[in-house]
């Protein structure tokens, strides 16, 4: 009796390992962006091709996102 309990707990424990594994595998959805977010990737792609830092950047990306840029 014991064997089998054993047997079927361990057939039940591996199964579900696999489970998991083939979930963890799988990409994650990919999420659309918010305008605000594709605004805010745009400008800090410009400030950074541009090599601005501090309060230069600051200035640059206050205008970028507010759209006056």
């Amino acid at each position: 009796m014991n064997k089998i309990a054993l047997a079927v707990l361990f057939a039940f424990m591996t199964s579900n390992c696999a489970l998991a594994a083939s979930d963890a595998q799988k990409p994650a959805p990919e999420k659309k962006l918010t305008r605000q977010q594709m605004k805010m990737k745009k400008c800090n792609g410009e400030a950074r091709e541009k090599k601005l830092k501090g309060d230069e950047r600051k200035k640059f990306m206050k205008s970028c996102l507010s759209g006056k840029n």
